[in-house]
């Protein structure tokens, strides 16, 4: 599959509705650069990844990225 897009002043593009369609994006995607070029990856809200769970599990992730930003900061004030 290949398109050729616009890009607006803005720097705003249209993603085709094929490509939309086979990788199911919904409202955002991630940007990433490397070596080979732009890539551009569908994000995957976390309720999709747990399934039926989604919205227990989103809380446990939020739960363990809190404890870690705390951890990280008690790490921080030991070394200073």
């Amino acid at each position: 599959m290949r398109f050729i897009v616009k890009v607006s002043r803005k720097g705003q593009m249209v993603i085709p509705i094929e490509i939309r369609r086979k990788f199911n994006i919904k409202d955002k995607v991630v940007i990433k650069v490397d070596e080979g070029g732009i890539k551009i990856i569908p994000l995957i809200p976390l309720e999709d990844l747990f399934g039926v769970d989604g919205d227990i599990m989103k809380d446990v992730a939020k739960e363990i990225v809190k404890e870690r930003l705390e951890e990280i900061k008690r790490e921080k004030q030991i070394r200073h």
